[in-house]
Protein backbone atom coordinates (compact mmCIF):
# COMPACT_ATOMS: atom_id res chain seq x y z
CA UNK A 1 0.00 0.00 0.00
CA UNK A 2 2.85 2.39 0.37
CA UNK A 3 2.75 2.91 -3.32
CA UNK A 4 -0.46 3.80 -3.69
CA UNK A 5 -0.77 5.99 -0.70
CA UNK A 6 2.63 7.58 -2.11
CA UNK A 7 0.68 8.45 -5.42
CA UNK A 8 -2.05 9.65 -3.45
CA UNK A 9 0.18 11.83 -1.51
CA UNK A 10 2.27 13.23 -4.39
CA UNK A 11 -1.29 14.91 -5.42
CA UNK A 12 -2.69 15.86 -1.79
CA UNK A 13 0.14 17.50 -0.34
CA UNK A 14 -1.92 18.11 2.90
CA UNK A 15 -2.42 14.47 3.88
CA UNK A 16 0.14 13.35 6.50
CA UNK A 17 1.31 10.04 6.26
CA UNK A 18 2.96 8.00 9.22
CA UNK A 19 3.40 4.27 8.97
CA UNK A 20 2.74 1.94 12.37
CA UNK A 21 4.25 -1.50 12.61
CA UNK A 22 1.44 -3.10 14.43
CA UNK A 23 3.78 -6.14 15.73
CA UNK A 24 6.13 -3.12 17.44
CA UNK A 25 3.82 -0.53 18.36
CA UNK A 26 0.79 -2.47 20.21
CA UNK A 27 -0.83 0.90 21.65
CA UNK A 28 -2.14 2.48 18.48
CA UNK A 29 -2.92 -1.42 17.05
CA UNK A 30 -5.04 -1.53 20.01
CA UNK A 31 -6.29 2.06 20.24
CA UNK A 32 -7.95 1.61 16.69
CA UNK A 33 -8.52 -1.75 17.18
CA UNK A 34 -6.63 -3.17 13.97
CA UNK A 35 -7.33 -6.73 13.30
CA UNK A 36 -5.47 -6.84 9.74
CA UNK A 37 -2.05 -6.14 8.02
CA UNK A 38 -2.19 -3.86 6.02
CA UNK A 39 -4.51 -1.56 7.08
CA UNK A 40 -4.82 2.01 6.14
CA UNK A 41 -6.43 4.85 8.29
CA UNK A 42 -8.10 8.17 7.24
CA UNK A 43 -7.98 10.06 10.27
CA UNK A 44 -9.21 13.70 11.43
CA UNK A 45 -6.62 16.54 12.52
CA UNK A 46 -7.97 15.26 16.11
CA UNK A 47 -7.21 11.44 15.45
CA UNK A 48 -10.62 10.48 15.33
CA UNK A 49 -10.84 7.48 12.63
CA UNK A 50 -13.05 8.44 9.15
CA UNK A 51 -12.72 5.42 7.49
CA UNK A 52 -10.39 2.59 7.20
CA UNK A 53 -8.88 0.20 4.44
CA UNK A 54 -8.04 -3.08 5.24
CA UNK A 55 -5.79 -5.03 2.92
CA UNK A 56 -4.48 -4.52 -0.40
CA UNK A 57 -6.17 -1.72 -3.03
CA UNK A 58 -5.50 -0.79 -6.13
CA UNK A 59 -4.96 3.26 -6.91
CA UNK A 60 -8.23 4.06 -8.63
CA UNK A 61 -10.06 2.35 -5.58
CA UNK A 62 -7.94 4.39 -3.23
CA UNK A 63 -8.63 7.80 -5.14
CA UNK A 64 -12.44 6.62 -5.18
CA UNK A 65 -12.56 6.01 -1.78
CA UNK A 66 -10.38 8.88 -0.53
CA UNK A 67 -13.05 11.07 -2.75
CA UNK A 68 -15.87 9.85 -1.08
CA UNK A 69 -14.34 10.45 2.54
CA UNK A 70 -13.37 13.86 1.04
CA UNK A 71 -17.30 15.06 0.53
CA UNK A 72 -18.05 13.20 4.07
CA UNK A 73 -20.32 10.63 2.23
CA UNK A 74 -18.08 7.62 3.33
CA UNK A 75 -17.41 6.86 7.14
CA UNK A 76 -15.96 3.64 9.47
CA UNK A 77 -18.31 1.97 10.75
CA UNK A 78 -18.42 1.79 14.29
CA UNK A 79 -18.00 0.02 17.00
CA UNK A 80 -15.11 -2.50 16.29
CA UNK A 81 -14.57 -5.18 18.53
CA UNK A 82 -11.35 -4.93 21.13
CA UNK A 83 -8.24 -6.42 20.31
CA UNK A 84 -7.48 -9.46 22.70
CA UNK A 85 -3.57 -10.59 23.59
CA UNK A 86 -3.91 -14.64 22.38
CA UNK A 87 -1.10 -17.34 22.76
CA UNK A 88 0.35 -18.52 19.38
CA UNK A 89 1.89 -21.62 18.73
CA UNK A 90 4.33 -21.81 15.86
CA UNK A 91 6.96 -24.42 14.50
CA UNK A 92 10.51 -23.22 13.97
CA UNK A 93 13.65 -25.70 12.46
CA UNK A 94 16.94 -25.32 14.29
CA UNK A 95 19.76 -27.88 13.96
CA UNK A 96 20.21 -30.59 15.87
CA UNK A 97 23.14 -33.21 15.23
CA UNK A 98 23.74 -31.35 11.78
CA UNK A 99 20.07 -31.68 11.01
CA UNK A 100 17.50 -29.17 10.21
CA UNK A 101 14.40 -30.25 13.24
CA UNK A 102 11.15 -29.44 13.93
CA UNK A 103 10.65 -26.86 17.61
CA UNK A 104 7.48 -25.53 19.31
CA UNK A 105 7.29 -22.36 19.92
CA UNK A 106 4.97 -19.86 21.76
CA UNK A 107 4.55 -16.02 21.43
CA UNK A 108 2.04 -13.53 23.02
CA UNK A 109 0.43 -11.73 20.62
CA UNK A 110 -0.29 -8.98 22.14
CA UNK A 111 -2.91 -7.69 19.27
CA UNK A 112 -5.83 -9.53 17.05
CA UNK A 113 -3.68 -9.36 14.49
CA UNK A 114 -2.19 -12.44 12.99
CA UNK A 115 1.23 -11.95 10.78
CA UNK A 116 2.18 -16.21 11.36
CA UNK A 117 5.18 -15.66 8.33
CA UNK A 118 6.94 -12.67 10.07
CA UNK A 119 6.39 -13.99 13.40
CA UNK A 120 7.51 -17.16 12.29
CA UNK A 121 10.72 -15.40 11.52
CA UNK A 122 11.00 -13.52 14.65
CA UNK A 123 10.74 -16.64 16.86
CA UNK A 124 13.16 -18.20 14.42
CA UNK A 125 15.75 -15.36 15.15
CA UNK A 126 15.07 -15.35 18.99
CA UNK A 127 14.77 -18.91 20.12
CA UNK A 128 17.77 -20.67 21.57
CA UNK A 129 16.92 -23.48 23.10
CA UNK A 130 19.47 -25.75 24.81
CA UNK A 131 20.71 -28.82 22.19
CA UNK A 132 19.78 -27.00 19.72
CA UNK A 133 22.21 -24.60 17.01
CA UNK A 134 20.77 -21.44 16.19
CA UNK A 135 23.41 -19.90 13.42
CA UNK A 136 21.49 -16.64 13.13
CA UNK A 137 23.54 -13.95 15.88
CA UNK A 138 21.96 -13.53 18.73
CA UNK A 139 21.55 -9.56 18.03
CA UNK A 140 19.66 -10.43 14.47
CA UNK A 141 16.91 -8.02 13.93
CA UNK A 142 14.37 -8.27 10.93
CA UNK A 143 14.49 -5.28 9.16
CA UNK A 144 12.17 -6.54 6.51
CA UNK A 145 10.27 -9.06 4.65
CA UNK A 146 8.66 -8.74 1.45
CA UNK A 147 6.98 -11.60 0.07
CA UNK A 148 5.49 -12.40 -3.48
CA UNK A 149 3.86 -15.55 -4.30
CA UNK A 150 5.85 -18.78 -3.11
CA UNK A 151 9.00 -16.13 -2.45
CA UNK A 152 10.75 -14.05 -0.16
CA UNK A 153 13.27 -11.80 0.88
CA UNK A 154 14.31 -11.16 4.04
CA UNK A 155 16.26 -8.45 5.23
CA UNK A 156 18.37 -8.98 8.46
CA UNK A 157 20.72 -6.80 10.64
CA UNK A 158 23.66 -7.75 12.69
CA UNK A 159 26.88 -6.33 14.03
CA UNK A 160 28.25 -9.63 13.67
CA UNK A 161 30.05 -10.71 10.38
CA UNK A 162 28.15 -14.24 8.60
CA UNK A 163 29.93 -15.84 6.58
CA UNK A 164 28.37 -17.81 3.47
CA UNK A 165 28.38 -20.79 4.92
CA UNK A 166 26.44 -19.39 8.16
CA UNK A 167 24.43 -17.66 5.50
CA UNK A 168 23.16 -20.80 3.22
CA UNK A 169 22.65 -22.26 7.22
CA UNK A 170 20.18 -19.43 8.01
CA UNK A 171 18.53 -20.29 4.46
CA UNK A 172 18.05 -23.94 4.90
CA UNK A 173 16.17 -22.70 8.42
CA UNK A 174 14.27 -20.33 6.98
CA UNK A 175 13.05 -22.08 4.17
CA UNK A 176 12.05 -25.14 6.51
CA UNK A 177 10.17 -23.25 9.04
CA UNK A 178 8.36 -21.41 5.79
CA UNK A 179 7.42 -23.92 3.98
CA UNK A 180 4.41 -24.26 6.04
CA UNK A 181 3.35 -21.01 4.26
CA UNK A 182 4.11 -21.89 0.47
CA UNK A 183 7.23 -20.54 0.58
CA UNK A 184 9.88 -22.41 -1.33
CA UNK A 185 12.57 -19.72 -2.41
CA UNK A 186 14.57 -17.52 -0.24
CA UNK A 187 16.57 -14.62 -0.84
CA UNK A 188 18.83 -13.36 2.63
CA UNK A 189 20.54 -9.80 2.74
CA UNK A 190 21.89 -8.39 5.34
CA UNK A 191 21.97 -4.22 6.11
CA UNK A 192 24.91 -3.16 7.54
CA UNK A 193 24.75 -1.84 11.73
CA UNK A 194 23.85 1.59 12.42
CA UNK A 195 26.65 3.45 13.88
Amino acid sequence: MNTVIGELLACKKELAYEVVYVDVDHETTNRYRIKMNPTTLFLDDSGVELYRIEGFKETEEVWNLFGQIEEGSLRSEAPREENRETTETYTIYLFQNGNAVPVETTVINKTSVKAPRITAIKQLLRTRPEGFDNPFPADTSLERVSFHHNSCIVTLRSTNKVSMEETDRMKTLLAHTLAVYGISEIKLEWMKPSN
